[in-house]
């Protein structure tokens, strides 16, 4: 019985080495990843130029860990694992917003190490609701409202509760899989979410880059705008997106 279990254990560790393998190399020429880096960049120039100086440690970890979400996302994706790209995108979500609540709640954040607190989702979008800012945003220019529709779309795949998420297949399982359909769902998901978690960032620390200020951020910001999304900027918060 052993032996037939290391056999069919290096059978296994074979197939998922090779169907990865395969996968990573049909998807090596799409041009999509390219721009999913630049995403990754803005929100990397958020963390580095503004948020390790402004934030304290607590809720900065909160960051740290939802840009690795987005990268872990970015990898599995580069290799064929959509659902689980998926599954890291909505973990992202919650961790962003809760940076946000845990700036302004340090009572809380002590509360949460010891295990004593949580945040649901429904509580975060309420707290980002109910926030004082100084210029009014609709929810749908704010980012809110796409960060509301993604998380919905991103629990499916979370729950494996929506057939168009799944990985298999009528012939069995499936780890890998270099399907330009799932490609396309994928990027879209994850260009709108970075766009709208950048949009409700912007709602919250626009004041630090007005002007002069935080050129690298600016800059960075700028590589997944539209001229016309730049302009919408500049026109609600004053602020010269490069």
């Amino acid at each position: 019985m052993s032996a037939e279990i290391e056999k069919s254990y290096r059978d296994f560790e074979k197939r998922w080495q090779e169907q990865r393998k395969k996968s990573e190399c049909d998807l090596k020429s799409s041009a999509i990843f390219k721009l999913s880096f630049k995403r990754l960049i803005a929100m990397q120039a958020w963390r580095v130029e503004l948020f390790d100086e402004l934030m304290p440690s607590g809720a900065s970890e909160f960051v740290l860990e939802a840009q690795n979400d987005l990268l872990i996302a970015h990898i599995q994706a580069r290799s064929g694992q959509w659902r689980s790209a998926l599954q890291a995108q909505r973990a992202a979500i919650e961790n962003y917003l809760n940076s946000l609540f845990f700036l302004d709640h340090p009572i809380e954040l002590r509360l949460w190490n010891k295990g004593s607190f949580r945040t649901t989702f429904s509580e975060l979008c309420k707290y980002i609701e109910g926030y004082p800012f100084d210029i009014y945003v609709q929810e749908n220019d704010s980012g809110l409202g796409q960060i509301k529709k993604e998380y919905a779309l991103l629990s499916m795949a979370v729950h494996g509760s929506a057939k168009s998420f799944r990985m298999t297949k009528s012939g069995g399982a499936s780890f890998f899989t270099a399907d330009q359909m799932s490609l396309g769902k994928w990027n879209t998901r994850n260009r709108l979410l970075v766009k709208a978690i950048n949009s409700i960032l912007l709602c919250f620390f626009y004041k630090y880059l007005l002007g002069a200020k935080k050129r690298n951020l600016r800059k960075s910001i700028g590589l997944i705008m539209s001229p016309k999304e730049k302009k919408k900027v500049k026109q609600t918060y004053g602020v010269n997106i490069l």
